[in-house]
């Protein structure tokens, strides 16, 4: 039974066909000590009858014959499952029945359709035609005994040398391509890495390049420090690829070696080398961890992890981060592009001091790409493009702990001072060399659109960035480049817009035409509309406008826009751009607002006991400060942090166990509040019984109850204009016990979340969380806090909104998705003279027709004796990014 016929949907996901492998923005690298497991890789790896040529870069031939291996291509394909032939291939590895000398033939013809031996640079003609001959010996050499179905594969197996092998390939045949280090072994040390670097910068530039695997051959290699050597150029080198998916295998082994090397040993009375990564350097050492995320290891993971303890545990960590900023939720360092500031190599713990310190930039090799499997000649502009994106690592002359931003000015935009770079830093702690993982930055010039247009400078122009996919990242969002249309996209999401990566022409589908075929000079526009984002439009390009420069108010050739076309993204006027472009007319476009649309409003933390609990008893409304604004919304929602109810006796938290009035829940629908979260740390203060009857007092006042009862993961679906539904869902983070967890939805059990959420995007066409999470007192959003808003989102949620932290946090933006970490307090009595305490905020969320948000903002209110007002005027407040 053929396994690609049988189970497609199996071989897309775990063999990784050729469609999986190939994509040129995801380069599959292998890495193991024994050559043989080249074999053992591939035959799991790739569509077994699908032709491509290897380019085999050995000190050895690899080409002898296995006898009747027709056997072995059989059985690699008559299998029922790839888990099938999975464990063939470990039965097969450790019996030893593929070895290093051998292991090519049983993958021809398929998918070995031609093999090109390349043993050294620069190889006499003579030379090339002697190897020849006897490869075609080796291959051939059981033919007579056994005859293969498929004939001589004598001219199947060509010699080069790496001078001369360009003139071998077409751009049309897959290529596979395998580098035995023992190549280098010959090579002086001195010059092993300029060796390294040809081959490496020959295979990285092919656009057909489906997959690359190392092999360390460490009983060819003169000793330990050698393979340790050439391996870490191998990573160093495989870790520069941005779309490289790198396989690690440093504890497999092939049982029963048969080679003449082991032959050799074995006659001397000496023990086979194996490569032993516990005892390689410290500079190899620091690297796996710096980036141990992107280094898969599959066999005996737990080996591994253990392992990478105990390096850990040799020495402090370190990273970088930003003085006095915080990382956005995608983990990318953003700073106002004229602040000056410092990135901080930070040692944890504290007391460990740093030495001998090292800065590295980590710069786009290229400035332009094309990530898409088009060939040259049909891709126009882009046909000399490199194949895929690499990072170049330059040393950066400072070697303080604190690196001053002034110092890496020239890595960004010139006129702007903005854009993107990534750094890294090494140094010497407690003995031991430790590298901290890339830390990237990114300085934007201006607000809202322009910034997130203006961060992206420094990137490279990535033909087909739309492409891109890296974890949950995809697009521009990867932090790799971008096209003329994405760069526009990318800043569109930047503000909470859920648009699609796509192209000019699909650009105009998301965005209000303002103007048509008009000439500079000619149309007009509002500050308002600039700050939200306005963007030239010229048919197959697209630029977005960045400056508007006298006269005021009117695009004329004077105001500066920024595009990308060919390169990293650049400023110019637009009669720049219409000179270049050839052009005398465009269609003006502005992003669209949240105008005539519906609104949803969410409010922080609610308390309606103690002093609060005696206002309403005196007839105070504890949200008439704030009802008129809330007035114009179709929901409203907050974070209710009492019990409504007159069961129950408080716990050990006396003095922070809240009661509120009966009539607290008619109070909150008459403000307009149709549901409340009541997952949070308070929901069983009273306990259960008080809990449950709360939520039926709310539910008769006609208030919905999200996050806990007997079904606390369950959403709950309210009716929007236009047919649309929204679905509701509340967690908490900040939990009493694991008893507690039976009555309130919980962040950690994300089996039951992961569920809950799916239901809801099912059933509605916005889904809303609230999420008490973080720190209290405290506008430092936490990494906990980061990663399950990232989780939310990548799952389906489209709004996060967080409470617990009693002050206002950031409002950020994930995949197009806003993320309010905290709207602080709403309705809180207990600390008067506390600003962050009585400063809180409402999010207002405006939606389309078709209940896609369309602007987000944060309406600013201020607590007076515990009780909320609107601290500006609502209707001037414009939508943008904050």
């Amino acid at each position: 039974m053929n396994v690609r016929r049988t189970v497609p949907l199996v071989a897309a996901v775990l063999c990784a066909s050729w469609t999986a492998l190939g994509a040129p923005n995801t380069l599959p690298i292998y890495i193991e000590d024994n050559h043989a497991g080249t074999f053992y890789w591939l035959a799991q790896h790739v569509e077994l009858d699908e032709p491509c040529t290897l380019i085999h870069f050995d000190a050895h031939s690899d080409a002898s014959g296995i006898f009747d291996s027709d056997k072995i291509r059989d059985a690699m394909r008559n299998v029922a499952s790839l888990q099938d032939r999975q464990s063939l291939c470990e039965r097969w590895r450790n019996k030893g029945v593929v070895q290093c000398f051998n292991w090519i033939e049983p993958l021809m013809p398929a998918p070995i359709a031609k093999v090109i031996w390349v043993p050294g640079e620069k190889i006499a003609g003579q030379m090339i035609e002697q190897w020849s001959r006897e490869a075609g010996a080796l291959l051939d050499g059981h033919l007579e005994a056994a005859p293969r179905r498929s004939g001589s594969f004598r001219d199947r197996y060509v010699v080069s040398d790496l001078e001369k092998l360009d003139t071998l390939l077409d751009d049309r045949t897959p290529i596979i391509i395998t580098i035995d280090l023992d190549y280098f072994g010959k090579i002086p040390a001195a010059e092993q890495e300029t060796a390294f670097r040809h081959v490496w910068n020959f295979a990285v530039k092919q656009r057909n390049l489906r997959a690359l695997t190392f092999a360390i051959s460490s009983p060819y290699q003169d000793n330990n420090a050698a393979a340790d050597r050439l391996l870490e150029l191998a990573l160093r080198a495989a870790l520069s690829l941005p779309t490289a998916r790198i396989e690690f295998e440093p504890f497999l082994s092939v049982a029963n070696d048969r080679s003449a090397r082991a032959k050799e040993l074995q006659a001397a009375g000496r023990p086979l080398p194996a490569y032993d990564i516990s005892i390689a350097p410290e500079e190899l050492h620091a690297r796996i961890l710096a980036e141990r995320g992107r280094i898969i290891v599959q066999h005996d993971r737990t080996r591994w992890e253990n392992l990478l303890v105990s390096w850990e545990n040799e020495a402090a960590r370190l990273h970088l981060e930003v003085k006095g900023a915080q990382p956005s939720t995608d983990g990318v360092w953003r700073v106002p592009a004229g602040e000056q500031t410092e990135i901080e190599l930070i040692a944890q713990p504290w007391m460990a001091k740093p030495e001998k310190i090292e800065w590295f930039a980590l710069t786009p090799k290229y400035s332009n790409c094309n990530v898409t499997e088009l060939r040259a000649e049909q891709v126009g502009f882009v046909k000399n493009a490199a194949a895929r994106p690499e990072w170049n690592e330059i040393p950066i002359a400072y070697h303080d702990a604190n690196l001053p931003i002034a110092k890496i000015d020239n890595y960004f935009d010139r006129r702007q001072h903005c854009g993107s770079l990534r750094l890294r830093a090494r140094a010497v702690i407690d003995g031991k060399i430790r590298e901290t993982p890339p830390l990237e930055l990114r300085r934007c010039a201006g607000t809202g659109f322009r910034a997130g247009i203006s961060e992206q400078f420094g990137l490279p122009y990535l033909f087909g960035s739309g492409e891109l996919q890296d974890g949950s990242n995809t697009g521009p969002e990867t932090g790799l480049g971008s096209d003329c249309a994405n760069l526009v996209v990318y800043a569109l999401r930047r503000q909470g817009l859920r648009v699609p990566w796509t192209d000019p022409k699909g650009l105009r589908d998301y965005l209000d035409l303002a103007a048509s075929s008009v000439s500079p000079g000619t149309a007009r526009f509002t500050p308002e509309e600039l700050e939200r984002g306005l963007i030239v439009h010229l048919g197959t390009h697209v630029a977005a406008v960045m400056e508007d420069r006298p006269p005021l108010g009117v695009l004329d050739g004077n105001d500066v826009v920024a595009h990308q076309l060919g390169k990293t993204p650049e400023t110019l006027t637009l009669a720049e751009l219409f000179r270049t472009r050839r052009k005398d007319a465009f269609d003006l476009f502005r992003v669209r607002t949240g105008e005539a649309s519906q609104a949803l409003i969410f409010g922080g933390d609610v308390m309606l006991g103690r002093t609060c609990a005696v206002k309403i008893k005196q007839g105070f409304d504890p949200f008439a400060g704030v009802a008129d604004f809330l007035a114009h919304s179709c929901f409203a929602a907050a974070n209710l942090e009492c019990t409504i109810s007159g069961l129950g006796k408080p716990g050990d938290r006396a003095a922070y166990s809240f009661r509120a009035p009966p009539e607290s829940a008619r109070l909150l629908r008459k403000a307009g509040f149709r549901a409340v979260g009541l997952a949070n740390n308070h929901a069983l203060d009273f306990g259960a019984d008080a809990l449950n009857e709360s939520a039926t007092e709310l539910s008769r006042a006609n208030v919905e109850t999200a996050g806990a009862g007997d079904e606390p993961y369950s959403p709950k679906l309210f009716s929007l204009s236009g047919g649309n539904k929204l679905a509701l869902l509340a967690i908490s983070e900040v939990t009493r016990g694991p008893s507690w967890g039976k009555a309130v939805a919980r962040a950690d059990n994300r089996v039951l979340l992961e569920a809950a959420i799916a239901k809801a995007r099912s059933q509605a066409d916005i889904v809303a969380c609230l999420v008490h999470w973080g720190i209290e007192n405290t506008s430092i959003v936490t990494d906990e806090q980061r990663e399950l808003a990232r989780w939310l989102v990548d799952n389906g949620v489209d709004l996060v909104v967080g409470s617990h932290p009693h002050c206002v946090q950031s409002l950020d933006f994930y995949h197009g998705c806003p993320v309010a970490y905290s709207l602080g307090n709403l309705v809180f009595d207990g600390a008067p003279t506390v600003a962050s305490w009585n400063h809180g905020a409402l999010l207002e969320v405006r939606l389309s027709a078709g209940a896609k948000i369309t602007a987000t903002r944060l309406v600013p209110v201020v607590l007076e004796d515990g009780l909320p007002k609107i601290v500006m005027s609502p209707e001037k407040d414009s939508f943008a990014s904050q």
